[in-house]
């Protein structure tokens, strides 16, 4: 049987050849293609590289050229397998970036176009839903598992979470919020829904119950007490930062000698020093303690700035990649308490890199910047694949205000 395969219609793509991700990724290759890709035939084409496998950790990879870039990566920016060959023939891989394809409910995959390729962030190309065929044959060839499970959904139906999304879609259309206060009252509502369990959420009275339950949580924003946080949730807040800024390159060298000086990086990030440069060459090369990220000063920001930010949100809810396998297997509500957890994430690095660039005030690169870094890492990460990242979040969700606050609010 066949999975119905939703597709975001929120969502364009078309290449434009910036040659990013043949330079940020090492691309994993199956068996049989090492063998497969070996026997194109390149006619006269000169320095077509042979030799073009490497073994890392028992896995092959495209091997890499000095520059960092892929080597059948042309100085144009274009892949030579693709120019002469063809879509159809390039690696797996390859062919599936920038799509995140995920078995959601039980018999269906969501599709949706990652946010950390420029293509999906500036909308080039026609929309991914116009791209089915080339999506349905990449589903073919991929495994995937059942679905989520009882555990994961609390035993609420697939209407119940789908109204649950709605509602917190409501909340980021709700134009009389600012994006500090959107992301504070979805943490609220994520928090309250927790509360009251699947088993209530489920009750077909909900549609109707929501609405007043919302406008409550809103109402009580401005009652929220303002306060900081201390120095060891400060310490949590950077160490969850650092998983998200962290590279493939850096996790792919296990020797010695290389997770030691990682390790010292990270540990300086934690404490409030170090420079993220150190460990993602894409990251500002600029110390963290001169971008003063506690400052607690307030800040106004044009909504428009954080539009990329909500459309970020807004296209993981619509496709339900938040939690189950979109997120290490959590579940429903751990999932969405993550998803709104990217907001300081999101907040912290665009305020990074506007400082790098001499500014106080955000600016839609600096959102950028924070959402092509924190979506590379949302769900993905080996980083944050660990039982100590999910503590980490709910210690950070119950906080949520005072995180905030501290990062400085608007």
């Amino acid at each position: 049987m066949k999975p119905e395969v939703y597709i975001s219609r929120q969502q364009s793509y078309g290449c434009i050849l910036c040659g990013r991700c043949c330079r940020r990724f090492y691309v994993l290759l199956r068996g049989e293609e090492v063998e497969r890709l070996g026997k194109l035939d390149w006619g006269d084409e000169a320095d077509v590289p042979t030799d073009f496998a490497e073994e890392i950790h028992g896995h092959p990879y495209f091997k890499r050229k000095p520059d960092g870039g892929c080597v059948f990566l042309d100085q144009d920016g274009a892949c030579r397998m693709h120019r002469r060959f063809g879509f159809a023939k390039k690696a797996l891989t390859c062919r599936g970036y920038p799509f995140n394809i995920v078995s959601t409910f039980p018999g269906e995959i969501s599709v949706l176009a990652r946010m950390d390729c420029p293509a999906v962030v500036r909308d080039a190309g026609k929309p991914i839903r116009e791209q089915k065929n080339d999506i349905l044959q990449l589903v073919s060839e991929l495994h995937f598992g059942k679905g989520f499970t009882e555990a994961q959904l609390h035993g609420m139906s697939r209407d119940a979470v789908a109204l649950l999304c709605a509602q917190c879609q409501h909340i980021l259309d709700d134009e009389r919020l600012s994006m500090c206060d959107c992301a504070r009252l979805l943490m609220s509502f994520a928090l309250r829904a927790e509360h009251l369990g699947g088993i209530f959420l489920n009750d077909p009275m909900m549609p109707t119950i929501y609405p007043s339950l919302i406008e409550g949580l809103r109402a009580s924003l401005a009652d929220l007490p303002k306060y900081g946080i201390g120095p060891l949730r400060r310490s949590t807040f950077r160490q969850l930062l650092s998983c998200y800024c962290r590279r493939d390159e850096e996790l792919l060298d296990r020797g010695l000698s290389q997770r030691v000086r990682h390790a010292f990086q990270i540990a300086r990030i934690v404490l409030g020093y170090g420079n993220l440069r150190r460990i993602g060459w894409e990251h500002p090369d600029f110390p963290i303690r001169k971008a003063r990220l506690f400052d607690g000063v307030a800040r106004t920001t044009p909504r428009e700035v954080w539009s990329l930010y909500r459309k970020f949100l807004s296209v993981r809810l619509e496709c339900f990649q938040f939690f189950g396998a979109s997120y290490y297997g959590t579940d429903l509500f751990h999932g969405l308490k993550a998803l709104f957890l990217t907001y300081p994430i999101t907040l912290a690095l665009a305020r990074l890199h506007a400082a790098s660039r001499a500014s106080e005030e955000l600016a839609a690169q600096d959102v950028e910047y924070a959402v092509l870094a924190m979506d590379h890492c949302h769900g993905r990460s080996p980083a944050l694949n660990f039982s100590a990242s999910r503590i980490r979040e709910n210690e950070l969700a119950n906080h949520f205000t005072a995180l905030v606050n501290i990062l400085g609010r608007e």
